[in-house]
């Protein structure tokens, strides 16, 4: 008996700690590319340190959101390994809250009619739950909406389950869109 408890205790602590090294193995080359770019170790990446990034250095005065010159920790491109949104999630945050007036984070319909007018054009269909806020609970029914979407697109024989042939084909279809467009397809 007790030599089960210790065994079941050793896989335990085994499988997280391979876990573990496995998530700092992914992050390390993201990492590892950052620090590189910044040659000078300022904590800052210049124009002169992008150019060493083709992609970075195109995209460089539309991240550099001060106008310094320079690229802060916040201002750069956060590759999140869980789903490489980072970056465009701090975007949708830092938004939200300059439309969220009244800071009690839910957006009411005169808020989004004071901000962006995309936003206002939009505010019908982002409410959800139509309790008149675009609010977390919204953005959370709105993501469950669309994995059922992307389940239902890839289930091609509508068994309701996909094979490792359906699951591979829609997330090729996804990548190829994703490059068609320049950014993250959206369900309609």
């Amino acid at each position: 008996m007790i030599r089960r408890k210790l065994l079941a205790t050793a896989v335990f602590v085994a499988v997280g700690t391979i876990s573990i090294a496995a998530s700092a193995q992914t992050q390390a080359p993201v990492q590892a590319s950052q620090a590189r770019i910044d040659i000078n170790g300022d904590d800052y990446i210049d124009r002169s340190e992008a150019a060493a990034m083709p992609k970075l250095a195109e995209r460089f005065d539309a991240l550099d959101t001060d106008r310094d010159g320079r690229l802060s920790r916040q201002e750069r491109p956060v590759r999140n390994m869980q789903g490489g949104r980072g970056r465009m999630a701090a975007v949708a945050r830092a938004r939200m809250a300059r439309l969220d007036t009244d800071s009690d984070r839910r957006i009411s319909r005169t808020e989004a009619a004071a901000g962006e007018v995309n936003f206002a054009e939009r505010f019908d269909r982002m409410d959800v739950n139509k309790d008149g806020f675009v609010d977390r609970e919204d953005r959370l029914q709105r993501a469950k909406q669309r994995g059922g979407e992307w389940f239902t697109r890839a289930d091609t024989n509508q068994d309701g389950q996909l094979s490792r042939g359906e699951f591979d084909s829609a997330r090729s279809n996804r990548m190829q869109e994703m490059r068609n467009t320049g950014r993250a397809p959206r369900a309609q």
